[in-house]
């Protein structure tokens, strides 16, 4: 993957607006019943920035990262800001027949019905906690993608819960931005969109 492991500035992410998306194909008669297919099973994480006001310094730094990345051509780093942490979680269970070593890292949403479990590829360093029988213990961790390497597989109903912080791998989905100078001093940035890079 085309990946630059640096974060977009930290004053444009409260800028953005959250767009988890589906892709579902779906026909309908005339009777009005339907067919639905997801040709998606993962959501595909997607970010609005709209109506940046920068200060001259920040419009520089922004200007210097979107250009570093080649617009859409390099991925990075974004942190959202309303979703970016997982808190005592079960993340693998130790069974009969399955000796894992590898544990891949993932967010549960729970629901009564149907949970959903996305893929978590970009943790933060020095922000995961690892916990087996209740005690916190050390492992080797993979942090460009995501990936718990432990010493030994889990015993039989063994539990690996985890804390842990994590960024989203995004890219800009267009290669030129446009901006205009205010009044006050501003600079403002109207629209731009982020993408998830599926890994």
């Amino acid at each position: 993957m085309l990946f630059h492991d640096v974060k977009l500035p930290k004053f444009m992410e409260v800028f953005a607006t959250g767009v988890p998306e589906f892709s579902t194909l779906y026909a309908s008669t005339v009777s009005g019943r339907e067919a639905r297919h997801c040709a998606r099973q993962e959501a595909l994480q997607k970010y609005q920035l709209k109506n940046c006001l920068l200060s001259e310094l920040q419009f520089q730094e922004f200007g210097s990262f979107f250009r570093a990345r080649k617009g859409r051509f390099y991925g990075f780093r974004f942190h959202d800001l309303a979703d970016f942490k997982v808190e005592r979680q079960v993340i693998a269970t130790g069974s009969d027949g399955e000796a894992r070593r590898e544990i891949p890292l993932y967010k549960k949403y729970d629901d009564p019905v149907c949970p959903y479990f996305r893929r978590i590829t970009k943790p933060l360093k020095g922000e995961i906690k690892l916990y087996l029988g209740g005690m916190e213990f050390e492992s080797e961790i993979d942090y460009e993608k995501g990936v718990i390497l432990l010493s030994r597989s889990l015993e039989i109903g063994e539990e690996l819960i985890a804390d842990f912080m994590f960024d989203v791998a995004v890219r800009f989905t267009s290669d030129s931005f446009e901006y205009k100078f205010r009044p006050d001093g501003s600079i403002e940035i109207a629209d731009m969109e982020l993408i998830e890079v599926a890994e």
